[in-house]
């Protein structure tokens, strides 16, 4: 199959290939799977393409697959068997198949052949540059869900009460004055005080 086909297969066949009646089911018209494959056909797939070969029979569009993924992505679905069943059964996930049903070691060859790190990293951004172009996001800020992870942790790594207490006051001590220190002490958050006459 020629590369270029791959391209008119996924953008401009859309919903024609599936085979039960559209006008029973509906998305709604606000649905973010309009919006990813609107942007979607923007963006340039050439390194992925350059992937595969066009001998031999070819697979699932890999267009579609890198839709698939970045759509479940969208909704926090990571999990590949997941997503195979949601190409089943959700009108999302089938809209953006077109009515095919990728089996889990198409996504899995996909991620761990096709896509690799530098392509994945080039797809992202050209799909953030489209999504700021539009409008549709802004990159003034950056958001973190607050999750501290330590590397080898251990039973004995973990800071307890007592401890952050004793030495937090130790810490608060020399920096911040005998009000604030008291005001601490006074709401609980300070165990002990240590004297201000020792200096």
């Amino acid at each position: 199959m020629l590369k270029q086909d791959y391209y008119n297969e996924f953008f401009e066949l859309g919903q024609q290939k599936i085979n039960f009646k559209f006008y029973e089911l509906s998305l709604p018209d606000d649905d973010p799977v309009f919006t990813l494959k609107k942007v979607m056909e923007e963006m340039d797939f050439t390194a992925l393409l350059a992937q595969y070969s066009g001998k031999g029979k070819h697979g699932f569009n890999p267009i579609m697959k890198y839709g698939v993924l970045t759509y479940a992505n969208m909704r926090g679905i990571r999990e590949i068997d997941r997503i195979v069943e949601l190409c089943k059964r959700d009108l999302a996930f089938i809209w953006l198949t077109q009515g095919e049903q990728p089996k889990r070691d198409a996504f899995y060859d996909f991620i761990n052949k096709k896509l690799t790190s530098e392509i994945l990293d080039d797809l992202n951004y050209q799909l953030l540059r489209r999504l700021k172009k539009e409008g549709l996001i802004t990159l003034e800020s950056l958001f973190i869900d607050g999750t501290k992870i330590e590397a080898n942790a251990n039973r004995y790594t973990f800071v307890w009460r007592g401890t952050l207490n004793y030495h937090l006051a130790g810490l608060l001590y020399g920096d911040f004055p005998n009000e604030l220190m008291e005001f601490l002490h006074g709401k609980g958050l300070i165990l002990f005080m240590q004297s201000t006459t020792d200096s």
